[in-house]
This record gives C-alpha cells, structure tokens and sequence, in this order.
C-alpha cells in the first residue's frame, strides 16, 4: 500500500483495515461473494443430483 512501517506502526487496526479495504477497491479487488442461503444451496445440490435428495 505504501505506507512506511512506522506509519502502519502508529495506525489502529480500525485504520489500517480501512486502508486496506480503500487500496483493494481502488486496484481492482473483487467484493466476496455472499454465501447461498440454505434453500439455495439444497436447490444446488439437488440439481447436481438430478432432482434426488
């Protein structure tokens, strides 16, 4: 990120995880998916079963 190791030394961990998230979000980083819900997982899992289950 370029920070020099004192400057992250002297950040909260609040501060320098909001750095990171600015830094991954200005260079590209894709957002984390959300997990399926419950019903969309057994629905996934039952087409890869072929309707079984």
């Amino acid at each position: 990120m370029g920070f020099a190791p004192v400057i992250v030394d002297a950040m909260s961990l609040f501060e320098f995880s909001a750095c990171q998230d600015g830094w991954r979000k200005a260079n590209g980083a894709e957002e984390e998916a959300e997990p399926p819900s419950w019903e969309e997982h057994l629905a996934m899992v039952r087409k890869v079963k072929g309707g079984a289950g």
